[in-house]
């Protein structure tokens, strides 16, 4: 197919697996391509059909240039050459492996300079930085760029199809030389031959925390940096080489190992100097790719403090669906989506904070409980009013400590790989620093529940009860589950209201662990339709209940028994000694649960109140209980509290049955 230069075509490459083009080109003219198809693959679970090849032949079929991967844009192939004689070449696109599956493509064809990376890789905020841009057919060329006045990663486009990625940060660059650099710094390099070591000099203080962070690999240079630090003259300290995706400050995914994301091979630590001097850094490159596009950046400073929340989905075999992290809040209703607060390479805000929302759309706002210090996991709750209108807005989440005076930043994260197939890693992803509210049609009904007036105990169990309201004439099923609850409580799985009931009991199991206190505590609950998978694909409406607060408490009471024994054919009362815990309100009826055949308890069952030293059990044993020593006795403790159950379980006792006793005929 004859094509014009300056020009991207859409393309599908077939069964056959070649598509072939026909340009114009000009002796000594520049000819830039590049192919996107992994980075526009609309597919999460994929596989390696998207991984596409570039070739240029001359008239004769003569290979002039090739490419399959690359440092540049991982798995989309590009050229850029320089034509040596007038006349027409021919752009093979090629699958890179076999593959019958039809492929969107894009070819961008054009004149254009394409520099593959930068160097330095980045600048100080706010300033106009000179910046050679390599890897173009033609040569090195320099560019003045301004340097965003934000911290962060920005781009240099120029007149390319895609950018070349930069840094700005509040660090001053250095560079190799015979000086020593002044902490907190930018080191700037080239990594030019396989057997290349670049070699900073430093001082530092003892103890003094320092976040070592390389960037390579991940703005598109070719090596996979090495980092050693050692004081002068003596044995190395710190040797890195790859990083954990958590150790660059990526969060919430389901990549497979390191996912495709090329941030892994840049080393990234946090530097604590054994002693108080000079040292030395050294990078290198631990793959042997090092050329004229080594270049490498470490930024050298202080672990800032930052507050991240990250939403991270939870669906079933590593698809990213966003069913369960989008926040999707029908008007007049409520849905309450949980935010992770991961650890990274930073220091975390100190004592308790409040959540708030920047930028949500109008007509909703955010509801959030205080957290305190150390939570990883933590609900927040979007409420929209009857007439919001619909429609969305992206929006921010941040934090407002309690404690004033803290200096920290606040940051928000999502990521979603595609491509996601199992055996194989993410090779296209798209991660954001924002998130996306929007208000939709109002649900025809809500849920509600009755938080337990008085505390759960630890090592218990309780009943909450669960409503469904009712709108509209809806009168199908709803599907609920617990939306957030804390650590150490376990629930009930997914239960379901049958369309002819509005009400259900949710099962909490209390273990010994649980942290005291109080603690949010939501359900969620989404309409049945049944030809779709709850977590997948649209289709269901969902809502969530108010964020109620859950109490947990030690357990009630502690109960002890002295071991005892029963005749066949005998009555006798089993005593247990009571100490309180917690004190509850109005009476508990107490059950003996472990008995094993022929011993029963004779009714009334034992009622305790908070004031109770001690319970009773009258037990029988008939002449078929089983002689010998019984273990493993406790006592069940219900506790009625606002129309629910509490279940506490307590005590270990055990009794001895013995034959019954010789009648005087028998003696």
């Amino acid at each position: 197919m004859p094509i014009e230069n300056a020009v991207t075509v859409l393309g599908e490459l077939g069964a056959d697996g070649v598509d072939l083009y026909r340009i114009p080109v000009d002796k000594g003219r520049r000819l830039s391509l590049e192919l996107d198809a992994v980075r526009i693959a609309d597919r999460n679970y994929g596989d390696s059909e998207f991984d596409l090849a570039l070739r240029v032949l001359d008239a004769t079929g003569r290979e002039l240039a090739h490419n399959d991967d690359n440092a540049f844009h991982i798995q989309d192939p590009v050229i850029s050459m320089v034509a040596q004689k007038q006349g027409e070449v021919f752009v093979e696109v090629k699958h890179s492996v076999y593959s019958t599956r039809a492929i969107v493509y894009a070819l961008h064809v054009g004149d254009n300079r394409r520099p593959a990376v930068a160097f330095p890789m980045g600048g100080m905020a706010g300033s106009e930085q000179s910046f050679q841009m390599i890897g173009d057919a033609k040569g090195t060329f320099t560019e003045t760029i301004a340097v965003p006045e934000k911290s962060g990663q920005f781009e240099y486009i120029g007149r390319a199809p895609s950018a070349v990625p930069l840094r700005s940060s509040r660090l001053p660059n250095a560079f190799e030389s015979n000086s020593i650099a002044k902490l907190p710094v930018a080191l700037n390099g080239i990594i030019e031959s396989a057997t290349d070591v670049d070699s900073f000099q430093v001082t530092v203080k003892q103890g003094e925390a320092w976040r070592v962070r390389v960037y390579a690999a991940s703005l598109g240079s070719p090596i996979d940096p090495r980092v050693v630090i050692q004081p002068v003259g003596k044995e190395p300290e710190i040797e890195k080489d790859d990083a954990k995706l958590g150790e660059r400050d990526i969060f919430g995914t389901s990549y497979r190992g390191g996912g495709g994301r090329r941030e892994v091979l840049d080393p990234s630590f946090v530097w604590r100097p054994k002693q108080t001097g000079d040292y030395l850094i050294e990078i290198s490159d631990s793959s042997g790719a090092g050329g004229p596009t080594g270049v490498y950046r470490v930024e050298i400073e202080h672990p800032p403090t930052r507050f991240q929340s990250v939403l991270r989905s939870r669906s079933n075999d590593w698809v990213e669906s966003m069913r369960y992290s989008g926040f999707a809040v029908p008007r007049g209703g409520r849905w309450t989506i949980n935010v992770t607060m991961y650890d990274g390479q930073f220091e975390k805000l100190k004592g308790e904070f409040n959540i708030i929302a920047r930028g949500l759309p109008k007509g909703v706002r955010l509801i959030s409980p205080r957290v305190k210090p150390g939570t990883k996991l933590w609900p927040v709750q979007l409420v929209a009013e009857r007439d919001a209108p619909l429609g969305g807005s992206v929006f921010t989440l941040e934090a407002r400590p309690v404690e004033t005076g803290q200096k920290f930043t606040s940051h928000s994260q999502q990521n979603v790989p595609f491509i996601n197939h199992s055996g194989g890693n993410s090779l296209h992803y798209v991660q954001v620093d924002r998130y996306i509210a929007a208000v939709t049609d109002p649900a025809p009904f809500s849920i509600e529940v009755d938080a337990p007036s008085a505390p759960i105990v630890r090592n218990s169990e309780a009943g909450i009860s669960v409503r469904v309201r009712r709108r509209a004439g809806f009168k199908g099923a709803v599907q609920f589950a617990v939306g957030y609850i804390g650590s150490g409580i376990s629930s009930q799985p997914i239960e379901i209201i049958p369309a002819n009931e509005n009400s259900a009991i949710l099962k909490l199991s209390v273990g010994g662990s649980a942290a005291k206190g109080k603690q949010p505590f939501v359900v969620i609950a989404n309409d049945v339709n049944e030809p779709l998978t709850p977590w997948l694909g649209t289709g269901h409406i969902h809502v969530s209940s108010d964020i109620v607060t859950l109490e947990i408490a030690d357990p009630y009471l502690q109960l002890s028994a002295q071991p005892t024994s029963i005749r066949r054919g005998e009555r006798k009362t089993f005593v247990w000694k009571v100490r309180q815990l917690t004190p509850f309100k109005g009476k508990a009826t107490a059950r003996l649960l472990g008995l094993p055949k022929g011993l029963r308890v004779i009714e009334p069952l034992p009622i305790l109140t908070s004031t109770s030293k001690e319970v009773t059990f009258n037990l029988e044993a008939n002449h078929e209980a089983l002689l010998g020593r019984v273990t493993g006795l406790n006592c069940e403790v219900v506790v009625n509290s606002n129309g629910s159950e509490i279940v506490q379980r307590a005590g270990r006792g055990n009794l001895r049955v013995d034959p019954a006793a010789l009648s005087k005929v028998q003696r």
